[in-house]
């Protein structure tokens, strides 16, 4: 049985080659016009992406104990974002 194209691309997400350190010491990563940059503060860790048509940023909701969690939850509100986006 085939996998879920869906799921095939939230295992790969933390895998891809684009992540890097962007000035503010921030993991970062641009897909499809998306940029995801990962940050942590003392509430944990969170994720913002924005588009250039919603150059103000989404947050994801609440924060995560961990960078791994909050890469899931910055995959999934990309997923959101991307059939907003889709939508319009």
């Amino acid at each position: 049985m085939a996998e879920d194209p869906l799921a095939r691309r939230r295992r790969q997400f933390p895998k891809l080659k684009g992540w890097h350190l962007n000035r503010s010491g921030n993991w970062q990563i641009e897909i499809r016009q998306f940029r995801v940059t990962m940050f942590e503060n003392a509430l944990g860790w969170g994720a913002v992406i924005s588009h250039p048509s919603r150059p103000e940023g989404t947050f994801t909701p609440g924060r995560c104990g961990s960078f791994t969690e909050a890469q899931d939850a910055a995959f999934d509100l990309l997923v959101v974002l991307e059939r907003q986006l889709a939508d319009a």
